[in-house]
């Protein structure tokens, strides 16, 4: 199910030119683990830990401006997901005056209403989950963002076509990934 999701966007090595002729990396927040006792990494689901890691490899590569939005996400927060994010970046190398973050957006299209007066006239990479690109794609069209899809966090392989086994929890993962990007998409397409 989820591979249909993450097949029509190719994989964009750090090395490509084609990113780097964009005007900025903009990281979709995931999630954090408010838990402080927690190692840094623990604190990371695999979405977050996957485009925020390449997007700072990214930025060492070639010294793109990043931007991030994201809310408050519990309520012993008190931190935004764009300022967790941020730290995670600075964490790994990135300056944090190449970091510009609008701490709003609770969702995909409400991440990027926020950044949208932020990017206006950009032509920007995008990096985010593989199965959430088609969605994402869309928002940012939606206010004329031109969109390099950058995928990460891919949950199927590439060039292997789909083996019908007994489920696991990974096929259980990846079916519950796949079934929540094709709601977003006909909440995206139907209903809004």
């Amino acid at each position: 199910m989820i591979k249909h999701l993450e097949d029509p966007y190719p994989t964009i090595k750090i090395e490509s030119k084609a990113w780097q002729q964009t005007d900025a990396i903009v990281i979709l927040a995931c999630n954090y683990v408010e838990d402080d006792d927690l190692p840094f990494v623990s604190r990371w689901p695999n979405c977050s830990m996957q485009r925020n890691h390449y997007a700072a490899l990214m930025y060492q590569s070639v010294n793109k401006p990043i931007y991030l939005a994201g809310g408050i996400l519990g309520r012993r927060d008190v931190y935004s997901q764009a300022a967790h994010n941020r730290e995670f970046l600075t964490t790994m190398g990135v300056n944090a005056n190449d970091i510009f973050i609008n701490a709003k957006g609770n969702n995909t299209e409400t991440e990027v209403a926020a950044l949208a007066e932020m990017l206006d006239g950009k032509y920007i990479s995008l990096v985010t989950s593989a199965s959430h690109l088609t969605r994402a794609i869309t928002y940012f069209e939606d206010y004329n963002i031109k969109v390099l899809p950058v995928p990460v966090e891919h949950l199927s392989r590439k060039n292997v076509e789909p083996v019908l086994g007994l489920p696991n929890a990974s096929s259980l993962y990846r079916s519950e990934r796949a079934l929540h990007e094709y709601l977003g998409l006909i909440y995206q397409n139907y209903l809004r």
